[in-house]
């Protein structure tokens, strides 16, 4: 049978169990849509697709699948690079699908609409796998191979690339079947067998639980127990178990690394290790080092591991378990004596947002799910949400570590929400990083989502006048004027309040809870450098 590239498309990505897609039509994609309507597939539209991308992220995030986002030709598609390149860089799997400038189109440009010399040239700078079919035909089998690669390992995004003229002309329609990517590595029993012995040998060892150690929680707490190890979390491994070894995420303190300074072995279950996740590109690692990957080259990205274990988590966790007896070590972790140095430096750097911490952690008390909270790359959270919420086995975070995008916050937490709509979401974000995409509030007005927003304004860039300050430079361009966010809130459909205790946020939050609908909460952030940024307006200078 012979049918149009778009109603390939669309047959294909409904044959990969994608019901909802995120996109904005345009004039050269409205055969994908009319397709995608044939087909039973919802549509949710964002206003930006920058927002739309980090809502497929954050989708994609808390489902465990892969999410799409469609859009059309020339600065449609590039307004959704960041949010490719944030999927990237945190290893989660998002298909852009974008239409390009025609098969025969002329290779110095004629000045077609949206016309882009080489727009699968930008995305190969970006993700890992761009791919640019040619004829209608290729389609089925470019989506069977977009969602094995991205499903293969760890985790990654990919952009299709459909000419336009492709898109509406028709060819034969070979269906190509989902392939399954569940594939368990076999254990390499010699290096499991080195590696218990080093473990069962060392006096400090320390264990690092990232994102990959998701599904092996419980597994992995037992592990550092058997051990004696604490348990240092990666902003992607937040949530992942519970466990009185637990440190938490603070890979941002001097103190982690004095804690990682003093360890004799390092247990790195499912993590890059990454500089923008401890904050230091220099990290002095021991010469033991376990570690426990899916994904072959990040095996020996960041560190070169004495045992490297290539594995699911939950299977080479569990095997060391019981390489190791299975016995709780006695006595307190050999980090104990450092336990006030970290906690004094953890409360000087959460002082300022104890007032958010606290309001979340009273409202996760009262919840018998899960709990979604999602951050952006601002003060309130790598210094608030990171250093000062308890979360249990099963929450979600959901934070742009590695791209450290502004403005990821609200839009991932209507995508969230819409792929596990009985979990509470809050999405938190500060002033400056909300406005990047504060248009896709209107996103859960219109369906009425749940979501609660909470904006911490400490009048600018924060961070940035903070570390201007610290070099001792006079903070430019980094105060913004003040808008009225519970007005620009309330103009979009949406209740608002300001609050400006944690006893009134949590009253709030569990209000929002009751009449499941979306809120926004604006607090001001109690800081020297909000301080500062609220004294000195550089604006209209």
């Amino acid at each position: 049978m012979n049918t149009t590239g778009g109603r390939q498309l669309a047959a294909a990505l409904k044959a990969h169990g994608i019901e909802q897609v995120f996109g904005i039509p345009g004039t050269h994609n409205l055969e994908i849509f009319a397709g995608l309507h044939s087909e039973g597939i919802r549509v949710i539209t964002p206003r930006h697709e920058q927002g739309g991308g980090y809502a497929a992220d954050g989708s994609a995030r808390v489902s465990g699948k892969p999410s799409v986002l469609i859009t059309t030709t020339g600065p449609a598609a590039l307004n959704a690079a960041a949010a490719m390149l944030q999927a990237h860089s945190d290893s989660v799997p998002v298909l852009l699908i974008s239409p390009g400038v025609p098969v025969r189109h002329p290779g110095l440009g004629n000045g077609l609409l949206h016309e882009v010399r080489s727009q699968s040239g930008v995305f190969d700078s970006i993700v890992e796998s761009s791919v640019r079919v040619t004829s209608p035909s290729e389609i089925p089998r470019a989506v069977a191979h977009a969602f094995a690669t991205m499903t293969t390992g760890r985790n990654t995004p990919v952009y299709l690339e459909i000419p336009l003229d492709v898109i509406e002309e028709e060819g034969p329609h070979t269906p190509v079947l989902p392939v399954s990517t569940d594939v368990r590595l076999p254990l390499d029993e010699a290096v499991l067998e080195s590696a218990a012995q080093a473990l069962r040998s060392a006096k400090k060892p320390l264990l690092i639980a990232g994102g990959g150690s998701r599904g092996a929680g419980r597994a992995t707490a037992q592990l550092a127990e058997v051990l004696g190890a604490p348990i240092v979390e990666t902003t992607a491994g937040m949530g992942v178990l519970e466990s009185p070894n637990r440190v938490g995420a603070i890979g941002g303190l001097a103190a982690f690394h004095t804690l990682l300074g003093q360890a004799d072995a390092l247990i790195a279950i499912g993590t890059e290790l990454a500089p923008s996740e401890f904050w230091d590109p220099g990290m002095r690692l021991p010469e033991t080092i376990v570690r426990i990957d899916i994904d072959q080259r990040a095996m020996i990205t960041n560190a070169s591991p004495s045992h490297p274990l290539l594995a699911r988590a939950e299977d080479a966790v569990e095997a060391l378990v019981d390489k190791l007896g299975g016995q709780r070590a006695e006595g307190e972790l050999w980090s104990a004596p450092l336990a006030e140095e970290i906690e004094a430096e953890r409360a000087e750097w959460h002082k300022p947002f104890a007032a958010l911490t606290e309001a979340i952690n009273t409202h996760r008390k009262t919840l018998d799910g899960p709990l979604t909270l999602v951050g952006d790359s601002s003060m309130s959270c790598y210094y608030g949400l990171q250093l000062g919420v308890q979360l249990r086995e099963g929450d979600r975070y959901l934070y742009p570590a590695g791209g450290g995008t502004l403005g990821y916050s609200l839009p991932a937490g209507i995508g969230a929400k819409f792929a596990r709509p009985d979990d509470d979401v809050i999405a938190v974000a500060g002033d400056g990083g909300s406005m990047f995409t504060i248009q896709e509030l209107m996103a859960a007005v219109e369906h009425q989502l749940a979501v609660s927003f909470i904006i911490v304004d400490n009048g600018g860039y924060g961070e940035i006048a903070r570390e201007m300050l610290e070099r001792g430079d006079e903070p430019t361009a980094v105060a913004l004027g003040r808008p009225d966010f519970v007005a620009l809130a309330r103009s979009l459909g949406m209740e608002a309040q300001k609050v400006t205790d944690a006893a009134e946020l949590a009253a709030g939050l569990a209000e929002a809870r009751k009449v499941q609908a979306p809120r926004l909460f604006l607090m001001d952030e109690h800081s020297p450098t909000a301080e500062y940024l609220v004294n000195n307006p550089q604006f209209g200078k």
